[in-house]
């Protein structure tokens, strides 16, 4: 049998590449993302997207963590908690600077969670939530929480809301858009219909 060829920048199938699509932007505040082993090599993963769009941004791919790699004076994890802040009361009380730095987990609810449980130092981070105007639009990938989202779509809410800009990095959408569109005209319409169809698809975030 013969083996697919990947695309060595987006860790897609080459017939998937997300490359060409990609739009460079300049995010104010560092991105730092890190990510479940098992999700780095997934067609549906949407992580890549964000490190290859993003000026300030790092991936980072293992199950433990150095917490001296972080700036855990100035560091917010996103996730959402009954402590969790909104960015408009950071912003109120100045707690959010030009060197403020931001975590997402990269990987299922079951996942991320496992990668919280496991580096002790992010259970210590203030955690921030953020305003998410409309369902996910990941349409092939379900998850148990209505609130879901894909770690691309969790960026974008976050990066708008921070820099104000509902627009700027709306690009990053399209690039989302057009790798779901791109799976699900692969597969048959069957399982399309059957599986995803008229079915919350939220995503890996």
């Amino acid at each position: 049998m013969t083996k697919r060829a990947f695309c060595t920048e987006c860790n897609k199938a080459l017939t998937a590449c997300i490359c060409d699509a990609i739009c460079a932007l300049d995010n104010q505040h560092f991105l730092h993302i890190l990510q479940d082993p098992s999700e780095q090599n997934k067609a549906i993963g949407t992580a890549r997207i964000l490190d290859l769009s993003l000026s300030k941004v790092k991936l980072t791919v293992a199950d433990t963590f150095d917490p001296t790699l972080f700036d855990l004076n100035n560091t917010f994890l996103v996730f959402p908690s009954e402590e969790a802040a909104t960015i408009g009361t950071l912003r109120e009380t100045a707690q959010i600077n030009t060197e403020t730095q931001f975590i997402l987990l990269d990987g299922s609810w079951k996942k991320a969670y496992k990668l919280l449980m496991s580096n002790p130092f992010l259970q210590s981070l203030p955690t921030l939530m953020i305003n998410v105007q409309e369902k996910s639009r990941y349409r092939i990938r379900k998850s148990p929480r209505e609130d879901g989202l894909s770690t691309v779509e969790a960026g974008y809410y976050l990066l708008s809301e921070l820099e104000n800009d509902n627009n700027k990095f709306l690009p990053l959408l399209e690039v989302f858009k057009q790798m779901i569109d791109f799976q699900i005209a692969s597969m048959p319409a069957e399982v399309y219909q059957q599986h995803y169809l008229n079915k919350t698809t939220q995503g890996d975030l």
